[in-house]
């Protein structure tokens, strides 16, 4: 590097003369490297002056463009890149990015490559969370793996956030508890001003983008729907706090999870065994509705117990394992922390497949109507939205749309759980059976939308 090079503390201090300059320098001692020099800066820029140069952005060339994009026969063309890279920004005086492009862990990203794409993604994966400014998920936030325009403005001002901490020696990348620093600069990055939305950060930018593409996903197929996730969104765009007595509405679930212990011996039907079962009638925290004919002996003579136990596995607070049922960490930890149980039961507040579109349904009316409705209103309104969104069942070839009856069906057993816990009320009888939804239950509901609406999302739609 020659002496008229100075020490340069971020790119937005370049010009595109000093880009000329440095290239011309790089000229005098090898014309070849200067013109690799120049494609490289046309590369990383693409004409938007040297303002643009991040870290996040070399690497990005140098671990994925580069081994990716480049269509070439020419042996050893990623290094001969690197270096032309290095040369250029030592010469800008850009010291942190040489050294980057001379680094082992881009040889190695680069040999990894030259093996095959797969290994080469996979180092490229190691190397971006290593080095630091690769944006980590966050307790209450976490990236989607297919980002809208916004999120992904978001998520380049928080690895320019990352890497000015880094610069600054304010985050010490492999230190004693770097990740933890890494979380506090990502989370002050992410709920900063916006630059163009006065009163909002960028996380309630995301927030909203997420909304919005929630709505859209269903708004040319059911309006019925598109609706009442639109009356919904502004609730959803904060986290929700449970209420103070969210922690005695989940007292059965939490009792059984107790209850279970660290593992159960199940039936070859993968079922818990009648003595369990039996044990657990005598002193349970739940009531049937409807007095049943004899006392359960099996699981599924109890509807409640089963359900609570499906809802335990889908929160992640159960494992099968073979012919057992263990507690996993996680339900450990739910034992003794009754809003982390929270957090992880409202997350899974319903089943998947065509029974969770029932019951997401279902608690959007729910929270739409406030007062409650009729049993009968409620699940022919839900029946008529899977018409729209074109469910269907074929039964002797033929195609059939889900009935009032059929969905009704379905929709008992997630009002096992949910009424047992307290989260949805029933009054009337058989013959008029009204429903609605507890604060507690609000506030579930609440929290599993948000998580369904405004959280990572894994696809365009």
């Amino acid at each position: 590097m020659t002496d008229s090079a100075r020490n340069r503390i971020a790119p937005t201090e370049l010009s595109e003369q000093d880009v000329v300059d440095a290239v011309s320098r790089i000229a005098a001692r090898d014309p070849d490297l200067a013109r690799s020099a120049g494609d490289v800066y046309e590369s990383l820029t693409w004409g938007e002056g040297p303002g643009v140069l991040s870290q996040a952005g070399l690497q990005h060339w140098l671990w994925y463009v580069v081994p990716t994009k480049y269509i070439t026969d020419e042996i050893g063309y990623m290094g001969r890149l690197a270096a032309a890279a290095a040369a250029l920004f030592d010469e800008l005086g850009l010291h942190a990015y040489a050294a980057i492009c001379r680094s082992p862990e881009t040889a190695a990203v680069h040999a990894a490559y030259d093996r095959s794409d797969s290994e080469g993604i996979s180092a490229l994966r190691k190397a971006m969370q290593r080095s630091g400014i690769d944006p980590p998920d966050l307790a209450d936030f976490g990236w989607s793996p297919v980002m809208g325009p916004e999120e992904a403005t978001a998520r380049s001002a928080v690895q320019d956030a990352l890497e000015r901490a880094i610069a600054a020696g304010e985050l010490a990348v492999g230190g004693r508890g770097w990740r933890a620093a890494q979380a506090t600069v990502a989370t002050a990055a992410l709920d900063g001003d916006h630059p163009d939305l006065p009163g909002q950060s960028w996380r309630t930018a995301v927030i909203t983008e997420r909304l919005e593409r929630w709505i859209a996903a269903v708004s040319g197929r059911s309006e019925q729907l598109a609706a009442m996730r639109a009356r919904v969104a502004n609730r959803l765009l904060h986290r929700v706090d449970p209420p103070v007595d969210a922690q005695e509405s989940l007292g059965p679930v939490l009792w059984l999870l107790e209850r279970l212990g660290d593992e159960q011996t199940l039936t070859q039907a993968g079922y818990l065994k009648p003595a369990f079962v039996q044990s657990v009638q005598r002193d349970r925290p739940w009531t049937y509705r409807y007095e049943l004919d004899r006392p359960p002996r099996t699981e599924t003579d109890d509807a409640v117990l089963f359900r609570l136990r499906r809802w335990l596995q889908r929160a992640g607070a159960l494992q099968k394992r073979k012919t057992s049922l263990r507690r996993t960490a996680a339900g450990t930890q739910m034992t003794a922390d009754w809003r982390r149980a929270w957090d992880r039961l409202t997350r899974h507040l319903v089943p998947p497949g065509w029974e969770g579109f029932v019951a997401e349904t279902a608690v959007l009316h729910l929270i739409d109507r406030g007062s409650g409705l009729s049993h009968d209103e409620l699940t022919t309104s839900v029946a008529a939205v899977a018409v729209d969104m074109s469910w269907a069942s074929t039964v002797g070839g033929v195609r059939e749309m889900p009935s009032a009856m059929e969905v009704s069906w379905v929709l008992s057993e997630s009002l096992s759980a949910w009424t047992a816990c307290d989260l949805v009320v029933e009054s009337g009888d058989w013959r008029d059976r009204r429903l609605a939804l507890t604060e507690v239950g609000v506030a579930a509901a609440l929290t599993y939308l948000r998580h369904v609406g405004a959280g990572p999302r894994d696809s365009p739609w």
